[in-house]
C-alpha cells in the first residue's frame, strides 16, 4: 500500500491518529479530506500530508472522493477513520498480510482489514473465535490471517482493481457492507488482518443507532431497493 486515505469532518481524534501516523507511519504520504479549510493549516506538520477540501454529507461521498484522488496517484491504499490510532505494527503487519494474500493471485483480494477494539465482530478482538487460546496478552486467533463476508474499513487495504468494480452508497450506516457485498458478487474476497488499530467509535455518525438505522432507509429503497430488502426486510 503506497498511501493513506483519511475523510473527517474535524473531530478532534483525527489529530489523534495523525499523531500516530507521525510516530509509526512517517514516510507514507497522507490524503487528508476536510469540511474545514482551517483543518489543513492546523495538519501541516503531522507529515506529507495532501489536503483536498470536501462538502459531503455523508461517509460514501467522502470517501468516494478523496479515493478517487489518490488512486489517481498510486495503485493501492490503507482508507482510514479519523478515529482510529495506529500502533507500532499497524503498517507492517498491514503490508506482510497483503502481500502474503496477493503473491501468487489465487483469487482476488478486495478488502484487507485490521482488527480492532470497536468494529465488526469478525474483526473485533472482543469476540474470539470458538476454543480460542490464549498466547502472552492475545487470543491465539489474533496471529491469523481471515476471511470475512463484510470488512469495516476503519483501516483496511484496498487496490485499484478491486475499487474499480465498486464504490461506497451515498450514505453512512450500511456503505460498507454493500461495497463489500458488490465486491464479493464481482468476485473479490476480503479478509482481516492481523494488524490492530484503536477505535474511539463513532465519533463523526453518533451513537444514536435507531437514528443512524432510520437514515439510509429512503436512499436504498429509491437507489438500492435489492439492498434495502437485505437490511430492512
Amino acid at each position: 500500500m503506497q498511501a493513506i486515505v483519511i475523510a473527517t469532518v474535524n473531530s478532534p481524534s483525527v489529530y489523534v491518529l495523525l499523531e500516530s501516523l507521525k510516530q509509526y507511519a512517517p514516510d507514507i504520504p497522507i490524503f487528508l479530506s476536510g469540511n474545514n479549510l482551517g483543518l489543513w493549516a492546523r495538519t501541516r506538520d503531522y507529515g506529507n500530508i495532501i489536503f483536498k477540501p470536501n462538502s459531503a454529507t455523508n461517509f460514501g461521498d467522502a470517501y468516494n472522493e478523496i479515493i478517487d484522488y489518490a488512486f489517481t496517484r498510486h495503485d493501492s491504499l490503507i482508507v482510514c477513520n479519523d478515529d482510529v490510532v495506529f500502533t507500532p505494527t499497524t503498517l507492517e503487519l498491514l503490508k506482510k498480510d497483503y502481500e502474503h494474500l496477493t503473491v501468487d493471485r489465487e483469487f482476488k483480494v478486495g478488502w484487507l482489514g485490521a482488527r480492532s477494539d470497536y468494529v465488526l465482530h469478525h474483526q473485533n478482538i472482543r469476540f474470539p473465535i470458538e476454543n480460542d487460546g490464549i498466547q502472552g496478552l492475545k487470543y491465539l486467533s489474533e496471529g491469523n490471517i481471515k476471511e470475512a463476508e463484510v470488512i469495516a474499513p476503519i483501516c483496511a487495504v484496498i487496490n485499484k482493481e478491486a475499487w474499480g468494480v465498486a464504490k461506497f452508497p451515498s450514505i453512512n450506516w450500511f456503505s460498507d457492507n454493500i461495497i463489500c457485498m458488490d465486491m464479493s458478487r464481482a468476485g473479490y474476497k476480503h479478509f482481516v488482518s492481523r494488524a490492530y488499530v484503536h477505535h474511539a467509535g463513532s465519533q463523526t455518525v453518533g451513537m444514536d443507532y435507531e437514528k443512524c438505522l432510520e437514515e439510509p432507509k429512503a436512499w436504498l429503497r429509491a437507489n438500492r431497493p435489492d439492498m434495502y430488502e437485505i437490511f430492512y426486510a
